[in-house]
C-alpha cells in the first residue's frame, strides 16, 4: 500500500514540478521577446516581475518532491503541496495568457 501512495505523490508533485517550470519559462520566453518589440515594454516588465513568484513555485515544487521520499504520512505531504503547487502554477499560466491575448498588462 505504501509503494502505490509513494507512486501515485511521486507522480503527481513531478507533475507539479514540471508545470511550475513551464511557467517560469513562459515568463522568461515572453520577457525576452517582448524586450525586443517596440511598445511592448509593459509586457517585459510585467513578465519580470513574475519571475520570483515563478521561482518560488519550482522551489515548493522541489521540496515537495524531496518529501515524497519519507513514509506514507510525508507522501501525503508531498502529494498535498505539490499537487497545490501544480494547480496554482497551471492557474498563473492562464492567467498571464489570458492578460497577453488581452493586450494588457
Amino acid at each position: 500500500m505504501g509503494t502505490v501512495i509513494d507512486l501515485i505523490a511521486t507522480i503527481i508533485t513531478v507533475l507539479g514540478l514540471l508545470a511550475s517550470l513551464g511557467y517560469g519559462g513562459y515568463l522568461l520566453m515572453l520577457s525576452s521577446v517582448a524586450s525586443k518589440r517596440p511598445g511592448a515594454g509593459h509586457l517585459a516588465a510585467d513578465a519580470r516581475s513574475r519571475i520570483p513568484a515563478a521561482g518560488g513555485l519550482a522551489l515548493g515544487a522541489l521540496v515537495a518532491l524531496l518529501l515524497t521520499g519519507g513514509g506514507v504520512p510525508l507522501d501525503v505531504v508531498g502529494l498535498l503541496v505539490g499537487g497545490g503547487v501544480g494547480l496554482v502554477a497551471v492557474n498563473q499560466f492562464q492567467g498571464a495568457r489570458k492578460r497577453l491575448a488581452s493586450g494588457s498588462s
